[in-house]
């Protein structure tokens, strides 16, 4: 646990600040919304060639995906996900509002039930063997080539503390696709009762403490260095360029609040670069 109980409402108005300086670089959104008219606005084009939504997400990625659905913003739809450290905590989600699902069902089996049982939402295609970003990236390229599909533009969304490494992943696997990235949240940390606390909540957000784990953890792992996943470090992702303020806001919160960076979960661990 995050302890924040020694810290004045001015260090923890700070914190909120600089928590969510890295949040919104951290959960990219290329468009304000999700629809034709801001795809038109921003892109020029009318819909995107195929949108997925990846494992990894918090049950609101399920509802911003029907709500992609429900405004015909893509030719092909696409769930991402095998099963991985996350999947226990999406599927008791599921659990908690009704739908339950063998214990055996991967990621994107779980956000396709929860679909089509609360909106009845079809979908194209489902990627079940991923288990971390990397091949979350490579195999959606994949099955995406195994269905001879055109994918001159890919919507991609994911959990917001994930959504630029996502993103990089793809630049250096397919540079050639245009990506819209579009993060299934678009969290806001405010000061409440000397408590930091979400201005609103998503369904199935994270809690307080997870989330703050997850932000500290993506910074580290996004440095183009001998440590990150950048070409001169594991090579799983391209080149990022990191602000040097949001370099200085991920050291301020990493000193102030004592996280260790976030190790990776070797079971779930692969060797694509």
């Amino acid at each position: 646990m995050i302890d924040l109980t020694t810290l004045s409402k001015k260090r923890l108005d700070t914190v909120a600040n600089r928590l969510n300086q890295l949040s919104l670089f951290l959960g990219q959104r290329d468009v304000n919304t999700l629809t034709t008219s801001a795809l038109q606005q921003q892109f020029r084009i009318q819909r995107i060639d195929a949108l997925a939504l990846f494992g990894g997400s918090i049950l609101e990625g399920a509802n911003v995906m029907h709500a992609a659905i429900s405004h015909h913003v893509a030719k092909h739809y696409v769930l991402v996900g095998g099963a991985g450290h996350t999947t226990p905590l999406l599927r008791t989600q599921m659990a908690q509002h009704g739908i339950v699902a063998p214990e055996d069902a991967t990621e994107s089996a779980l956000f396709q039930r929860y679909l089509l049982e609360k909106f009845d939402d079809h979908v194209d295609l489902l990627e079940t063997k991923s288990t971390n970003s990397g091949n979350n990236v490579t195999n959606t390229l994949a099955l995406l080539k195994n269905q001879q599909l055109k994918i001159n533009t890919l919507g991609i969304m994911q959990d917001a503390t994930m959504q630029r490494r996502l993103a990089a992943g793809f630049k250096k696997f397919a540079p050639q696709i245009t990506l819209i990235n579009y993060a299934t949240y678009a969290p806001h940390i405010v000061v409440k009762d000397n408590q930091l606390t979400f201005a609103t909540t998503a369904l199935g957000m994270w809690t307080m403490t997870d989330f703050i784990t997850l932000l500290l953890g993506e910074v580290a792992r996004l440095h183009d260095d001998a440590n990150g996943y950048g070409p001169n470090g594991q090579s799983f992702i391209a080149h990022v360029h990191v602000p040097s303020a949001i370099v200085k806001a991920d050291a301020f919160l990493h000193e102030m609040l004592q996280v260790p960076i976030r190790s990776a979960n070797t079971a779930f661990k692969s060797s694509v670069k």
